[in-house]
């Protein structure tokens, strides 16, 4: 008679492999893309006026928060991937996410306003300046982070690329 034992920790079965590699190398490639854009901002944006800023801060914040939500067919990362040991990334990462929620995936309403204004309202403008409305028009809100903000940004999405890339190696 054969005595053997069967460990207690099977190994992943290899639909369950493939489908890990599949969400890590998708995960890596939406964070690449997610740290270009944040590199483009670093260079190119001087100010928070400049008319690129909005466009780039959603690339990073739709691209970061990606892999994060529920994609087909395959899910969201697991959630040890939301996870990070330096508070500040962690901040940063809620911050990402939140803003991807309320601001640059959808428009939440508390958050993104959107106003009628009648004419001749006193409208005042950065520096001061005070303009009347010469006829009804509309405004709509919407929320920037400063630029130096995408430093930390940058550095978390590093982080996170850093423990991907080595889970893939696995």
């Amino acid at each position: 008679m054969v005595n053997f034992s069967i460990p207690s920790r099977q190994p992943p079965a290899r639909s369950h492999q493939k489908r890990n590699l599949y969400r890590l190398l998708i995960a890596r490639s939406d964070m690449n893309a997610s740290l270009s854009a944040c590199n483009l901002i670093l260079k190119n944006v001087k100010s928070i006026k400049d008319e690129n800023l909005y466009p780039l801060t959603t690339s990073v914040v739709v691209c970061y928060s990606r892999p994060f939500t529920a994609n087909k067919p395959y899910g969201s990362l697991p959630q040890k991937w939301s996870k990070f040991d330096n508070q500040q990334y962690q901040a940063t990462h809620e911050k990402l996410l939140q803003a991807r929620h309320e601001l640059f995936a959808h428009s939440d309403m508390n958050v993104r306003k959107a106003q009628i204004v009648p004419p001749n309202v006193p409208l005042v403008f950065d520096g001061g300046q005070e303009l009347k409305s010469p006829q009804i028009s509309t405004q709509v809100d919407y929320k920037l982070f400063e630029i130096d903000f995408f430093k930390i940004v940058r550095e978390t999405n590093l982080d996170i690329g850093r423990r991907i890339q080595s889970e893939i190696d696995k």
